[in-house]
């Protein structure tokens, strides 16, 4: 080391200067004083800084010497207030760059002509300024990467990559464009996108290092929007780079993934004193110091740091809403909540309602810290109503969660919850939820809804949510098969059909294999050789039931209306058309309009004749509802309520006098059922009826 730079160093000031005027005097090292200035700068002499920097310039500037231009320009980047710096610098400057022509107006915006001025921030700023010059490289918004082949006073011209020979004022070049070096990253898309996506794809570790030295949207952090910069016309997509990036970045020192950015880190400040300042910082929301802490840990730590639990008392003092994410901050802490010492906080953050409860679940972004929130909630002290509302208010993963834990933690709690669910089938999703969830604990659970279960999952299944549907068809054609094969062999054709057409309109149930299941049990009683030994209802045919009386009746209303009110039609269409001009004639559209009505009814009813047949008497009984068939229905539970309901065909139906079609809903959930059985009623899930009586209609005088 120097004598200059051990008197500095020493804090020997008198000899520093005493040896500063004697180099003066002979060879002088400029580097050194740089390096003997900069430490009396840091011990806080700044005034005996300035005086050496002073008889420097006084002594040197006459002699004009290169590595004294050079002094001057390492001087600026480390005073701030010197004025005779800032003279010699300017002078040096217009020495530099006589034939600049933008010169004076780049010292004027950097603040070097300006008296007293900070000369370190203008130096700053008017070494960016200086990147504008000839053959220098900029970027543009709109037009992208250019060169400057072109500078004068005023004005610049660009060949830009998607404008050639552009020219611009000087003062809009230096407020739409971003100065850029000669190796950038973007300047190597455009002049060799081979060698870019070569770097690209086989180094993206140093692609990911060269990025942070672009000027980038916001210092420090490389996102999404400044991708399209590098990437346009690449071989690489911009959301594919995206993807790549964000994975290097886990596995590259220096950088931490938060999922919308990739931040770059202070390689110089310690890993717990980056994590205290990430949760210090303020009006920053505490979500976003969660993301922090996970990318941070995952990219710098292999193992949990025990110190990291130290933070929780930092923790413990902020104050914010986001109680759900301050609770995940600890959690993180104290090693996904495994550390002692969260048992002592974790009840800091925990909320005591459900509407609080559920928005504080909403905050947690990790699915197993959202889950340990539930069963502290459900084990804590929260009045029972609470945690009955949150757990109505769950999605189906954390419902399912909570259920398994209140199965052991307080059962009598879980199965008020089930029965109020079971209660309200029209809330289809946590009605199938529940069945599926009874389902699966077999003997565990009393099933008071026996082979009607898997019935159940059936009628309700289609009403549902994707999700939902997926999950209990799983079920269904899992666990539950051999249930499913029972069921649907057991019910008639017509109820089968009825399935399939609601299963057809369902991605879901197609994809999942539901219809096939359905379609198979069809396919299999319309097999030859099952015909013959399954007996088939009679209504379950082709063919459609109602009396003589009606079935003659149509065909009377149908041969009028062929030979009388067809022919009519006809008439007054040739009347309407002798009018005149057919195109504004409104009669004659009428008359059109009329005759195809009729003639859509026509067909309509010849085809229901082809199909209609009278009640056969040999296959009726009262000894199971069918199309015939007068029921008596009585409201079980001891209630004495009693309807009657006669079951006919569609021409012979009647609702007001208590007719009901066979094939409406209503008849439709009651056919094939017997003496005892129990129906529920559409439109009316929370009411049983039992049947009391059947009796054969007479079917001649209907």
């Amino acid at each position: 080391m120097s004598k200059i730079l051990d008197a500095a160093s020493a804090g020997d000031y008198d000899a520093l200067t005493d040896l500063w005027l004697e180099t003066l005097g002979g060879n002088v090292s400029y580097d050194e004083m740089i390096d003997a200035l900069s430490i009396l700068q840091s011990y806080g002499k700044d005034a005996l800084a300035s005086e050496l920097l002073e008889l420097t310039i006084d002594e040197k500037e006459i002699e004009g010497e290169h590595a004294f231009s050079g002094f001057l320009l390492k001087a600026a980047g480390i005073f701030r207030r010197s004025e005779p710096l800032r003279k010699a610098l300017v002078e040096v400057l217009r020495d530099d760059n006589l034939m600049f022509q933008p010169l004076e107006h780049f010292l004027k915006l950097s603040g070097l002509k300006k008296e007293n001025t900070d000369v370190q921030s203008s130096w700053r700023a008017f070494k960016s300024l200086m990147k504008y010059r000839k053959d220098g490289y900029l970027y543009h918004n709109t037009f992208g990467v250019g060169q400057i082949t072109r500078m004068s006073r005023t004005h610049a011209t660009i060949d830009f990559q998607n404008a050639q020979n552009h020219d611009m004022k000087l003062n809009v070049v230096l407020e739409s464009t971003r100065p850029l070096a000669s190796n950038s990253l973007v300047v190597l898309s455009w002049r060799n996108m081979e060698e870019f996506s070569r770097l690209f794809r086989e180094s993206p570790s140093d692609f990911l290092e060269r990025l942070t030295e672009e000027p980038l949207e916001n210092p420090g952090e490389i996102c999404l929007r400044d991708l399209p910069a590098f990437f346009s016309g690449s071989e690489f997509t911009v959301g594919e780079a995206w993807k790549i990036l964000r994975k290097t970045s886990t596995s590259t020192k220096g950088f931490a993934d938060l999922g919308d950015r990739i931040v770059i880190l202070d390689e110089t400040v310690e890993f717990l004193e980056r994590a205290r300042m990430i949760i210090n910082r303020r009006r920053e929301p505490a979500r976003e110091k969660v993301k922090e802490i996970k990318a941070l840990l995952k990219s710098c730590c292999n193992t949990f740091p025990e110190g990291l639990t130290g933070l929780l008392d930092d923790v413990r003092i902020l104050s914010s809403p986001e109680t759900g994410s301050l609770f995940e901050l600890c959690w993180i802490l104290s090693d996904r909540g495994k550390a002692g010492v969260f048992a002592e906080i974790k009840y800091h953050f925990l909320e005591n309602t459900a509407a609080r409860g559920e928005r504080a679940l909403g905050e947690i972004l990790s699915p197993a810290c959202r889950k340990d929130y539930l069963d502290l909630f459900f084990s804590g002290e929260t009045e029972r109503g609470e945690k009955i509302r949150l757990l109505s208010g769950l999605r189906r993963s954390l419902w399912e969660h909570a259920a398994a834990f209140l199965e052991k933690s307080d059962p009598e709690l879980l199965s008020e919850c089930i029965g109020d669910y079971l209660s309200k089938p029209s809330e289809t999703d946590r009605f199938l939820w529940t069945l599926a969830f009874l389902a699966t604990r077999g003997d565990e659970w009393d099933d008071s809804l026996g082979e009607n279960q898997t019935g159940l999952f059936l009628d309700y299944l289609i009403f549902s949510c994707a999700d939902t549907q997926k999950k209990v068809i799983h079920l269904l054609t899992g666990p539950l098969k051999s249930k499913l094969d029972n069921y649907l062999s057991s019910i008639d054709a017509r109820k089968l059909i009825n399935y399939l057409d609601s299963f057809n309109t369902s991605a879901t149930a197609q994809n999942e294999g539901m219809c096939l299941f359905v379609g198979r049990e069809i396919s299999r009683r319309k097999s030859s050789s099952i015909a013959k030994s399954v007996k088939k209802h009679f209504w379950e045919s082709d063919a459609l039931f109602s009396s003589l009386e009606a079935i003659e009746q149509l065909e009377a209303d149908s041969l009028r209306l062929k030979q009388t009110e067809i022919p009519a039609a006809a008439e007054a269409i040739g009347e309407a058309a002798s009018h005149g001009d057919l195109s504004e004639n409104a009669e004659y559209a009428a008359a059109i309009e009329k005759r195809d009505l009729l003639l859509d009814k026509l067909n309509r009813w010849m085809k229901e004749l082809q199909m209609y047949r009278t009640y056969p008497p040999d296959e009726i009984s009262s000894d199971i509802v069918s199309p015939g068939i007068r029921v008596q229905i009585q409201e079980s539970g001891g209630a004495e309520t009693v309807q009657t309901i006669d079951l006919v065909g569609p021409l012979d139906a009647d609702p007001e006098n208590g007719r009901i079609n066979y094939m409406a809903p209503l008849g439709n959930a009651l056919l094939g059922k017997t003496t005892g059985d129990i129906a529920v009623l559409p439109g009316d899930d929370s009411t049983e009826w039992r049947i009391v009586s059947l009796k054969i209609l007479d079917l001649v005088n209907l």
